[in-house]
């Protein structure tokens, strides 16, 4: 029987539907994606682009966080990005919060409206 796991944390927004920050199963911690968002639910898409990196990954190491983890134990991550061009810039503040050897990662570009960045990870359980 597999066995799931529900974690949430003050520290990042509160889901803005139906799902967990971050859910663990069979060895494996799932990170809902996180955006330019505070945990009051104010999204701050007005930023400047590197603003916008860092709130959506400290949102994601949070999140990381609140399973006991963080983003260093990432084996996956998903990047989205309203404009591909941004790649360059979102990669040098990106290679601070995984560390050596960085994970494995698929970046799309996204049609969003009012932000630029949603990004999720999968990590390895320490218990896994």
């Amino acid at each position: 029987m597999t066995t799931r796991k529900a974690f949430s944390s003050d520290k990042t927004p509160p889901p803005a539907g139906t799902y967990s920050v971050a859910m663990q199963a069979q060895g494996l911690v799932f990170l809902s994606g996180q955006t330019p968002r505070d945990v009051n639910n104010v999204r701050h898409g007005d930023k400047p682009f590197e603003f916008q990196v860092r709130m959506a990954l400290d949102n994601l190491e949070a999140a990381a966080n609140a399973a006991g983890l963080s983003l260093k134990d990432a084996v996956k991550v998903g990047v989205f990005l309203r404009n591909p061009a941004d790649a360059k810039a979102f990669d040098a503040i990106y290679a601070e919060y995984v560390g050596d050897p960085p994970p494995a990662r698929t970046l799309t570009q996204s049609n969003f409206a009012g932000f630029d960045i949603e990004v999720d990870a999968v990590l390895l359980a320490k218990n896994g």
